[in-house]
This record gives C-alpha cells, structure tokens and sequence, in this order.
C-alpha cells in the first residue's frame, strides 16, 4: 500500500495526565517531527476520549497531524443480532485483527506495563497484539522494563514472542532479565524522559512557572506522593502512608540546611491515573501550621514541561514516582527515590547510577514501624554531605543515557 505520508501508530500515550508518560510521548512525538518533517507525518495515538489533542500540541514545538486511534470491535459486528453467532465472530476479530496493516509504524512507548505490578494477564495480552501486527508492519518497543514474570502465560509470551519484534529496553537490569532468564537478546536505551522535552529551553516558560508558585532556583525541594498506596506499593493504611511522609516533612525541615528553604509539594498524576492532587490537600492538612507557611502546592495540571522545571529547579526532590526522579536527574539535581519495584534499580541505579539514593519502600511494615522516616533521613544527609560530587555525577551519567535514547530514536 502506498502512503502519502507516513502513517505511524504510538501507543500507550493516552493523555498528559500522568507527566511521566506524557513525557514519552512529546518526546517521540518531536523526535518523529524533527526526523521527517511534520507535513509528511500522520501521527495515530491512542488517546482517551478526553484527551485535548491541541493540548498535547501546545507541548510540542511544530504542529503536526495527530489523529485519536480507537481499535473498537466494527458496528457490523456489533449490529450482528444473533448472539452467538456475534460472539464467535467478535472472537475470531479479537484474535486475527492487527493494527499493523493500516501503518507503516507502530511504537509501543515504554514503561513497566509489560509486567505484573498493574495486572497478572495484561503483558501477556498486549504482547501477543503486538505479535499480530508484526506480521504486518514493523513493531517497535521503546524504552520497556520488562517482567518480571511469575505467570506462565506471560513467561511463555516474553520467551516466544518477544524475539519476533524490535523490542528496546530502557536499562541493563531489564536486558539481563531477558536474556538469563528466556534467553531474549533486547537492544539497549534508556528511559525516553531522559531527552530534553520539546520545549525544555524555553525560557519564558521556566520564568513565568517559578515566578506565578514563587519559587527560586534551589530555594526549595520538592515532594511527590505517590497515588500508588494500594496493594503491594508502599503501605496498604492511607493514613499511615500519609502520617509517614508528614513526619518525612517534618524531619527534613528541621535540618539546618532546609531551615530557610520552602516545600513543594507536586501532584503528577491525574485521573484516570490515581489522582495525587487530593494526596497533596491531604498532606497539607496534616502539616503543622509553622511547617505550612513555607509550603507550596501545586495540585493542578501544569503540564509536561512546567512539571519538569518545577522538580529541576528545585534543591533536591523526594520522590514515591519514578518519573519525577528522572525529571530532576535529567536537569542534573539528586532525587531520594521510594522504590516499588526493580525498575528502579534499572532506570535509577544502573542507567544514572544511583543506587545510593535509592529506598527499598515497598514493605508494609517500613510504613507502620516507621522505618521508613529513618531511612529517608539517611538518605538525605548521605545526599546534602557530597551533594556536589552527586550533581557532577548525574550530569554525567545523564549524558550518556540520552545519547543511548538518541541512537534508539535514530534507528527507528
């Protein structure tokens, strides 16, 4: 079939509601602009039905063709009144229907979705829909911390299909994991939020972010609560959770070096994502009212690149999201991580190199026992005490991965 543009499928960016994500994919998206032009790009994401797409457009630095994808089983088959004939059909649909014939690309943006954290069958499903369009067109996985598997569908998946597309992780620990555990060779990038966003070197906009919280650069640090509580993330009791990074709060104001410095709290994520401004309000309220007068919130949607300039500007940032951590190493200042899962072990530790900044948080009983305030401590005056020597490093590091993440978008 011949294109008159390039017709090209990004999928697992459906909104700006989590920054981290919504990162990936401006990233992609402007990668893509800046390679082929934006007049020969017709650019499909499958975007939730509320999704703004002139939102996402006002993130990027040239207007292009973006086009909501919806894969929604066809009314003819929907139409069909016999029931069991139409639920034979529909599977039929469900199992042979691939996306790859309608384009000439098809990007599956990074992330841990391929994993067992969020659902047990999902990576099991979605790798074998990407196997189908395969067949069709050219499947690209950017930047994925893959597994682990304990499912035996997801294992047999990852060993069999995998192999058969252009897979690309973001960190060594991802690519040692398939390789000794299925024997799948992946090649090797970084996290894509370690780019520079479409609009990172605006200036304007990094002055009139700071200027309307009134916040100065390295006057303040920033938090991030994370609207994972839940299950095996962090701690099951809310209101342990909470109380638990007040007292985080509290502790680090009383350190000499923050005494002087405000406390950003930032939500980053949104619905349909959990929602963290209403964690925010809610830490706020628990705060004393000496500590909240030096407070900041900010629990509406800013966006992407107002997000990153927020965390980069600030002195530190303390972090139960990984991708916060990733915006304030990638404008070279330390993050404390609260870890839920290897994959920052791989993004964090191997890629930035920054195992030391790193808190196991995971374990319930950290929460309850309120370990896990004292772990946090330690981490922060490891951090204060060789903050330069850190800073020098990040920048580092930093480099080279986006040279990794460069090369991968080159090759696509």
């Amino acid at each position: 079939m011949k294109f008159k543009k390039l017709k090209i499928l990004i999928l697992h960016f459906s909104s700006l509601n989590n920054y981290g994500t919504g990162m990936m994919g401006l990233i992609t998206i402007q990668s893509l602009i800046d390679r082929f032009g934006a007049e020969n790009l017709e650019i499909h994401c499958d975007f939730n039905e509320e999704t703004s797409i002139e939102e996402i457009k006002s993130e990027l630095r040239t207007d292009v063709e973006l086009i909501r994808y919806t894969n929604e089983i066809p009314a003819k088959l929907r139409a069909i009144k016999f029931k069991p004939y139409r639920r034979f059909l529909t599977l039929l649909y469900m199992l042979f229907y691939a996306e790859g014939k309608k384009f000439n690309r098809i990007l599956v943006l990074g992330g841990d979705d391929l994993s067992e954290y969020y659902s047990t069958y999902d990576a099991a499903i979605d790798i074998y829909n990407k196997l189908k369009s395969s067949f069709r067109t050219r499947v690209i996985l950017l930047g994925q911390s893959i597994g682990p598997f304990s499912h035996p569908l997801n294992r047999f998946a990852a060993r069999w299909f995998l192999p058969l597309m252009h897979v690309y992780s973001r960190d060594k620990h991802c690519t040692d994991y398939m390789s000794k555990e299925f024997g799948v060779k992946l090649k090797q990038m970084a996290d894509l939020a370690l780019l520079d966003l479409p609009l990172q070197f605006n200036l304007e906009i990094e002055s009139e972010i700071l200027a309307k919280y009134q916040l100065k650069k390295d006057d303040y640090f920033c938090v991030v609560v994370s609207g994972l509580q839940k299950d095996n993330f962090f701690c099951n009791d809310l209101d342990v959770y909470l109380l638990r990074f007040k007292e985080m709060v509290e502790a680090l104001r009383k350190e000499p070096t923050l005494k002087d410095k405000k406390i950003c709290l930032l939500a980053h994520t949104f619905p349909p994502y959990a929602d963290e401004s209403v964690l925010v309000q809610k830490l706020l309220l628990l705060l004393d009212n000496d500590i909240r007068d030096r407070v900041i919130v900010v629990k509406e949607r800013i966006l992407q690149t107002r997000a990153r300039f927020i965390l980069g500007n600030g002195l530190f940032t303390l972090t139960a999201r990984m991708h916060p951590a990733v915006s304030t190493f990638q404008m070279g200042k330390p993050a404390i991580c609260l870890s839920y899962s290897p994959k920052y072990k791989g993004v964090i530790g191997d890629s930035i190199g920054r195992y030391d900044l790193v808190v196991e948080a995971n374990e319930s009983s950290l929460w309850v026992e309120g370990d896990i305030v004292t772990l946090i401590m330690e981490k922060y005056n490891y951090m204060i005490t060789n903050y330069a020597t850190l800073c020098d490093e990040i920048r580092k590091n930093v480099t080279t991965q986006k040279k990794l993440v460069v090369n991968a978008l080159n090759e696509i």
